[in-house]
């Protein structure tokens, strides 16, 4: 007769388990029934790049430091109807290259309303929203909407055509850039590759935050060693454990357990690694690195500190020429030949370049 054997089970649990990518994916999608096309994840990728934007300290600053060279010193309109004002809320021309850089470089394509008059002449121009602006598959047609986040039976749009220079019939009309990206229906923003990069920033920033909200961390586990409770017991101790010794109120508190022998009491056995400290500098390292690559910039060109605690003006205006060229002066161009377009006019607006005046004796480093 065969001896029966015991059965072991072992049980490996995390307090809350959670594990969820927070990047949205930028894929287009055609939906049965409607006219434009679904951009993103529950069409929201526009807002995603945003959060994005907001939420990473270094792209941030390489954003705001490139729309300041694209911007120059001075913008002026070479149309005398815009020289002082391109419409009725007062904007002048600065204030619309300013909003179209801004986003051209986050979300790769810039969009403006442009108004006629009842003669047909092109009047005055608007921003547009690219977060809130929406497309058919060819660029014929914009739909604009305050929140594109509702489910697509709920939306409410305004319906606009494209903008042409001859079409004098249509009073309101949108012109779309979307740079040199033609194989997708929305634009791809230069920074792109290192999407990926920037929700690592954001993920490092979150786990150093709840770091310090939170006394009882992942780090730690606690095995009871008085068996294997059912599945509405364990849930009942997870819920004690997480409102017990979660949050900034609980820091320092003291671990109290309820056994009922020594050999019952829980065990507490720590998880971290002692290297994490090295491991988060180099990782930081790496994705700051990976985002100045997208941009084709350098640390010294945004004011960002360095190892060498400093830089040389020679560096500078070095680095400087090489920004300029491949990333600067190619936004600029796609800037005026939008406004080209719509006013008819070659070289419709000048932008003057960006200057900086260091001490006078440039050869010195520049602490």
């Amino acid at each position: 007769m065969e001896e029966n054997k015991k059965k072991i089970d072992l049980f490996l649990a995390a307090l809350n388990p959670y594990i969820e990518t927070n990047t949205v994916s930028s894929e287009e999608k055609k939906i049965t029934g409607k006219d434009f096309i679904v951009w993103g994840d529950n069409n929201s990728y526009p807002k995603f790049l945003w959060d994005c934007y907001l939420e990473c300290a270094t792209l941030q600053t390489i954003i705001n430091s490139t729309i300041d060279y694209v911007v120059g010193d001075a913008v002026e309109s070479n149309v005398e109807k815009f020289k002082i004002q391109v419409n009725k809320d007062g904007d002048t021309i600065i204030d619309i290259v300013k909003k179209i850089a801004t986003d051209y470089i986050i979300f790769g394509s810039f969009a403006i309303q442009i108004i006629r008059n009842r003669i047909g002449e092109v009047n005055e121009l608007y921003w547009v929203d690219i977060n809130k602006l929406r497309s058919d598959e060819k660029n014929e047609v914009f739909f604009y909407s305050d929140d594109w986040n509702k489910s697509y039976g709920r939306v409410k749009y305004i319906t606009y055509p494209k903008f042409r220079l001859d079409d004098i019939n249509n009073a309101s009309s949108i012109f779309y850039y979307k740079g040199h990206t033609t194989r997708s229906v929305y634009g791809i923003p230069m920074w792109s590759a290192s999407v990926k990069n920037v929700q690592i920033d954001r993920a490092i920033t979150d786990f150093h935050l709840n770091e310090i909200n939170n006394n009882f961390m992942s780090s730690k586990m606690i095995s009871f060693n008085n068996g294997t409770p059912d599945d509405e017991l364990k849930t009942e101790i997870e819920r004690n454990l997480n409102e017990k010794f979660t949050g900034t109120g609980n820091a320092g508190r003291i671990l109290i357990s309820f056994s009922e022998s020594k050999e019952h009491a829980p065990e507490v056995v720590d998880l971290a690694a002692d290297d994490f400290d090295k491991r988060y500098v180099e990782l930081e390292k790496r994705n700051t690195e990976q985002l100045f690559i997208s941009f084709r910039c350098t640390p010294l060109l945004v004011g960002m500190v360095t190892e060498s605690n400093g830089f040389s003006t020679q560096e500078y205006n070095d680095s400087y020429k090489l920004f300029n060229k491949t990333t600067v002066k190619p936004i600029q161009n796609a800037i005026i030949d939008a406004f080209d377009k719509i006013t008819g006019v070659k070289e419709s607006i000048t932008i003057s370049p960006f200057t900086i005046n260091f001490d006078n004796n440039e050869d010195k480093n520049v602490a």
